[in-house]
């Protein structure tokens, strides 16, 4: 039974699970989806609860990781990614697909960056950092970004503000009450069960409201999906290593390829059908990024045996 239990509690077994039951249940996980908003706070109140913010005293220790998450997330990830759309969708008739991919250029990074890392054992100080501070510069970088690549700015910075609140500032507010040395080592005890099915909740929805998409377009979603294994997988993968044969430490090799390759796909995809509705190709990427951000935890625990293993 406890055999049982623990393969059904696994990180990967929940990851896949929330997959097969979102493209299974289609736009039936509408109620979830309502909720995820809410789903991903909770995520976020258990995954900062290993974070402090004596951490950020002095302020350095704030603005070294802050500068280096936007090089990696906007400049390298957002650079590679409208590179690799521009030679795939250019011209008029993928106009909307290109649009798409700026729109995840353009979003700040997903908050999921942070449970992740959390799961893999990552830098809690550099994920929540880097998550918190491109939130703030958001207001700035996202509307400068849509303005350059589409000629428009579509993304009040207040809407992003609602987004820090809700996703970054009442999560880690409440987390600092968990961290009451009372409290804290019950909620180190369920903190990953929480997180994992957390996401599930998060992920079913996700899968479920885009696979109309998936199903319909099913060329499209492989040239996208291209698109996005070069960008998030093949130099994710190539930075972990060339960090780690540079020295630094594996937390911080961690938690900064999360951050460089998670973009909020929630975010974009909001933007899509709220600006373009009537192109849905626009939303499209998004979905499929949303698929891939999810295996990205998978097989990156997986390389990162791989590659400890072979370096051994």
């Amino acid at each position: 039974m406890k055999g049982i239990l623990k393969i059904v509690n696994h990180r990967d077994f929940v990851l896949v699970l929330a997959i097969v039951v979102g493209l299974t249940l289609g736009e039936r996980t509408k109620f979830l989806a309502d909720i995820s908003v809410y789903s991903l706070a909770l995520v976020m109140v258990f995954s900062t609860t290993g974070f402090s913010f004596k951490s950020w005293v002095p302020f350095h220790n704030v603005l070294r990781p802050l500068l280096l998450a936007t090089l990696l997330n906007y400049f390298v990830f957002g650079t590679v990614l409208i590179g690799l759309a521009w030679l795939f969708f250019r011209g008029e008739a993928h106009a909307a697909y290109f649009t798409g991919f700026v729109l995840l250029a353009a979003a700040p990074p997903g908050p999921s960056a942070v449970p992740f890392a959390a799961m893999l054992k990552g830098d809690d100080h550099f994920s929540v950092t880097g998550v918190f501070g491109l939130h703030l510069l958001a207001m700035l970088l996202t509307p400068a970004i849509l303005l350059i690549f589409i000629g428009q700015s579509l993304i009040h910075p207040t809407e992003i503000l609602k987004i820090l609140v809700k996703l970054i500032v009442i999560p880690l507010v409440i987390s600092r009450f968990l961290r009451h040395p009372r409290l804290l080592p019950g909620v180190e005890k369920v903190r990953d069960t929480f997180i994992k099915w957390g996401f599930f909740l998060v992920v079913a929805p996700i899968m479920g409201m885009s696979a109309p998409l998936f199903f319909s377009q099913p060329v499209s979603v492989v040239k996208i999906s291209v698109v996005v294994v070069v960008a998030m997988y093949v130099m994710g993968f190539v930075y972990h290593v060339a960090m780690d044969r540079l020295g630094k430490p594996r937390p911080f090799v961690v938690s900064s390829t999360l951050l460089m390759v998670t973009k909020s796909s929630a975010f974009a995809a909001v933007v899509a059908f709220s600006f373009f509705g009537s192109q849905p190709g626009v939303a499209l990427p998004s979905a499929v990024v949303s698929l891939f951000v999810t295996l990205f935890i998978i097989f990156y625990s997986r390389f990162i045996k791989w590659y400890d293993k072979a370096k051994s």
